[in-house]
């Protein structure tokens, strides 16, 4: 499967570039960037665009990644459409739930790239989860905004470290939100949602700290990541690259034909996460 990736970026350097290297399956055909150096950072000696557009006319690619700031997901997205070609985005699907519900309309639509559905670990504690009444869940994921400095533009943590976690509550509890309260700042995000299939999950997000993920089952079980020891081995290769790269396998055998991974989130997945979001930042 010939997949190209739009936007080289520092996901796309640590995250996307080392994944493409270790999926099965998939073939990093072409990339695209208004900068150049970016494209050859991240993938030397592949066919460079400057832009999803350019890339599509060229049929450069059985399908996309977009690894782009929000803001440019939707016109992007459309572009893909036009060209009869599926998309997988990276969170967030957009700034906002109207944006986001854009999305849902496409044919073909996206997927989104929620990839921690891929942690093993967490896959294994979603099991456990489906097995309890009136759940209550705990996720935290802080990080240092130097650790992860965009080229583009800084995200309010609700934009960039928030998606990640609700998506992960509902996805853990297979429940929809029933009621969402909190409040939100530019650093820090904290959620309380309500859970229509009974529990509760509390969502924790904060920037300018060190790195810390949690993601606690009360008498289930926890996944949890960061400390000393994560930031040696993230010197080596990203935690995200694993998970990416299985995300990447199960966005191809989707747009094969050969089956939908349950786990794979759509673009209703990515409109429940960002209507969610926007009760607590809008």
């Amino acid at each position: 499967m010939r997949l190209g990736l739009i936007g080289c970026g520092l996901l796309a350097e640590r995250g996307y570039g080392p994944a493409f290297r270790r999926a099965h399956g998939v073939q990093l055909a072409a990339v695209a960037d208004p900068v150049r150096e970016r494209c050859t950072a991240v993938a030397p000696g592949i066919p460079a665009f400057a832009t999803a557009e350019q890339l599509l006319a060229a049929g450069a690619a059985d399908a996309l990644v977009l690894a782009t700031p929000a803001a440019a997901h939707v016109e992007d997205a459309r572009h893909a459409s036009a060209a009869r070609v599926p998309v997988l985005i990276e969170k967030p699907p957009a700034p906002t739930a109207g944006e986001a519900e854009l999305l849902t309309a496409l044919e073909p639509a996206p997927f989104i790239g929620f990839n921690r559905r891929f942690e093993p670990e967490l896959r294994a504690l979603r099991t456990a989860v489906a097995t309890a009444r009136d759940v209550e869940l705990l996720l935290v994921l802080h990080r240092r905004r130097s650790s992860w400095r965009s080229y583009e533009r800084a995200d309010p943590v609700a934009l960039d470290l928030g998606p990640h976690l609700v998506d992960l509550a509902l996805w853990l509890s297979g429940s929809e939100p029933a009621r969402v309260s909190g409040r939100a700042t530019a650093e820090e995000l904290h959620m309380e949602i309500e859970l229509a299939g009974g529990g509760v999950a509390h969502i924790e997000c904060a920037l300018g700290r060190r790195y810390r993920e949690r993601v606690d089952a009360r008498g289930l079980g926890a996944f949890t990541r960061g400390g000393v020891r994560s930031a040696w081995a993230a010197r080596r290769e990203s935690p995200l690259v694993a998970s990416l790269a299985l995300q990447l396998e199960a966005f191809a055998r989707a747009v094969r034909g050969d089956g939908h991974d349950p786990d794979l989130a759509t673009a209703a997945d990515g409109l429940r996460v960002m209507r969610a979001l926007e009760c607590v930042t809008s």
